[in-house]
């Protein structure tokens, strides 16, 4: 005989999946920056300073939030990016995060995030940075942030899974305020 325990997780998948079909990028007010070979994303040149972005994220049947970030980035002595972020999410009191994120390598990024349980990793391609990592909760997140060819924006689509299952999607502008 199956467990009660079992069984919950069982049916607690089975939610999950159910609630994340919905999630997805939204069909208007968010146009994603075609991928190019130029100019190359540099987070660390990109997020030195003061960043501010605005998007949607979209929690499937859980409905739709606006989405505002502060960031405020500098360079360690050691050359790692420090992003400190302030993030407001709908309704909920805003919350705090930070980045440290390095170059390690020819496009090949490494770091951490504070409300991530591991690592974090991260590759440039032309325009386009992605970034991988898991958050509590074991919900894997990917990121893809793609520049602009004048550097002074970016569209960021973050895709939110859990089991295989996308349970939200971030479509957010981020621009630079000098």
């Amino acid at each position: 005989m199956v467990g009660k325990r079992a069984r919950m997780m069982v049916a607690g998948a089975l939610g999950i999946l159910t609630l994340s079909a919905c999630a997805s990028l939204p069909d208007e007010g968010f146009t994603p920056i075609p991928r190019a070979e130029a100019p190359s994303f540099d987070p660390l040149t990109f997020f030195a300073g003061r960043t501010e972005g605005r998007g949607v994220l979209d929690k499937g049947v859980l409905g739709t939030v606006p989405v505002r970030v502060e960031s405020e980035g500098e360079i360690s002595p050691l050359g790692v990016l420090v992003l400190t972020q302030t993030i407001h999410e709908g309704d909920e009191p805003p919350r705090s995060r930070t980045w440290e994120i390095a170059q390690v390598g020819g496009g090949t990024y490494e770091g951490r995030v504070s409300d991530a349980l591991g690592p974090v990793a991260g590759w440039s391609k032309g325009n386009m940075l992605t970034l991988t990592y898991t958050m509590d909760g074991n919900y894997e997140v990917t990121q893809r942030l793609t520049l602009a060819p004048d550097g002074s924006r970016a569209t960021n689509a973050m895709r939110v899974e859990l089991l295989g299952a996308t349970v939200a999607v971030l479509a957010e502008e981020i621009v630079r305020v000098e």
